[in-house]
């Protein structure tokens, strides 16, 4: 079972969440704020995107939290590929890694919008399964996402290797609470992680090689 990351991993998509941002702030004739002041919300997670970016708006109001997250996700699935590109190398890496194993998806980025943007992204062919941040009541770091995950894909720890692909401290937390294999993704959003990884991946490309040479060791052979 081979588990990935979306928004850090795959692709960066930070251009296009802002954008839906501030459409969404504009169209609620909300005070102006610069690019530069919501980037760094936009990848902790969908609630702190929305407390964090409209908290003038929200002020601890259950309504007004309901009707931001429907705007911006509205907007956000209308404009989900704008700027989002894949990083350098994904597209093969994922090709040789759909050789290995399963390959799902689980991201904290809401399931419908991640599955269109994968789509639009030309890597949904790749992809078993989608696990998003509205997909199960617990999100990353929680070992349900990857408990679901084993379950959806009959995954058998007994028999099958398990990796978890991210590169952020909380894919490499639950990677470890689960029981998995982790490998940092070094060319994503977080410059260190603060949890150590079973293995570091430098480029793209070096994913495969990384998975195929653990499981050769691993592997009870028949």
């Amino acid at each position: 079972m081979i588990c990935i990351d979306l928004d850090g991993t795959l692709e960066d998509s930070r251009s296009d969440m802002v954008a839906a941002v501030q459409r969404v702030r504009e169209n609620l004739r909300l005070s102006f704020r610069s690019d530069g002041d919501i980037r760094p919300f936009v990848n902790k997670g969908m609630d702190q995107l929305y407390h964090s970016c409209f908290d003038d708006y929200i002020q601890d109001n259950h309504s007004r939290f309901a009707e931001v997250r429907g705007r911006y996700e509205s907007d956000y699935i209308a404009h989900v590929a704008v700027e989002t590109q894949l990083y350098p190398g994904i597209k093969s890496a994922l090709r040789d890694l759909k050789d290995l194993g399963s390959i799902t998806v689980v991201t904290n980025k809401p399931e419908k919008i991640s599955r269109q943007l994968l789509e639009a992204l030309g890597i949904d062919l790749y992809i078993s399964d989608v696990i998003g941040g509205d997909t199960l009541p617990k999100t990353k770091p929680d070992p349900l996402v990857l408990e679901t995950a084993a379950h959806r894909c009959d995954f058998q720890k007994s028999i099958d290797g398990c990796f978890m692909i991210g590169d952020t401290d909380a894919d490499i937390k639950m990677g470890k609470a689960f029981g998995c294999k982790t490998i940092w993704c070094q060319w994503g959003y977080l410059d260190r992680p603060k949890e150590k990884p079973d293995f570091i991946a430098e480029k793209p490309a070096q994913l495969p090689h990384i998975v195929r040479s653990t499981l050769k060791n691993e592997l009870p052979h028949h």
